[in-house]
């Protein structure tokens, strides 16, 4: 008997520089040092969390390492991208080259028992850098309010999509203190939500951001 393995989308994940954590922990610390001086990202996002903010003095840095990795992206698994769908959403013109733009990013600032509700994005890709997290994995299932439950999800970041038999299933992240300066990277389309945490007073902060196809 063999095993076969049927195929499907999958995402890639890496490590961010020190210097590109750096450029973006400059940003980070200028918009939470004065959040009435930032700009507001709220009205445009899923999140049910107060301090979401537009971020600009690092978005050069932010494209250069997500196009990296969605370039490998699409190299491993560009045969199951719906280029259809991505085609008329962006309106290729076909007659020049393609490219790769982050038109859009910001930063997270997520409180104890906030939470972003299962959600997708614009673009081709997205991506979410983990740029400080205020727990570890055990220390929060032991605070959750599920911590007797068969599925403790608290703190962690999930991802929803249909298997083979068209089922909802999902893979959850751990994604603790550990996870700190760690990218990933994946189909905008795909769905992704973010679970409270409620372990910590400090802040939980993200980065995220949308690549679109673009044509230079």
């Amino acid at each position: 008997m063999e095993k076969v393995d049927l195929s499907n989308i999958g995402i890639i994940k890496s490590q961010a520089s020190p210097e590109l954590m750096k450029i973006v922990g400059d940003e980070v610390a200028k918009i939470q040092a004065d959040f009435s001086k930032a700009v507001p990202k709220n009205d445009t996002l899923a999140g049910n969390i107060i301090h979401e903010y537009q971020l600009f003095d690092s978005v050069n840095a932010l494209e250069a390492k997500t196009r990296e990795m969605a370039i490998m992206h699409t190299e491993v698994y560009g045969q199951g991208i719906d280029v259809d769908f991505v085609s008329s959403v962006t309106s290729m013109d076909k007659s020049k080259k393609p490219d790769l733009r982050l038109k859009n990013a910001w930063v997270n600032f997520q409180q104890k028992g906030e939470f972003n509700p299962v959600h997708n994005h614009t673009g081709m890709y997205s991506f979410v850098l983990w740029y400080k997290i205020p727990y570890y994995e055990n220390i929060e299932a032991s605070a959750s309010p599920g911590r007797l439950s068969k599925n403790n999800l608290a703190g962690k970041f999930g991802f929803q999509y249909t298997n083979i038999l068209g089922q909802i299933t999902g893979a959850e992240i751990p994604a603790d203190k550990k996870w700190e300066g760690q990218i990933l990277l994946f189909p905008s389309q795909l769905h992704h939500q973010v679970y409270p945490f409620y372990s910590s007073n400090n802040y939980r902060i993200s980065i995220s951001g949308n690549l679109f196809l673009d044509t230079v």
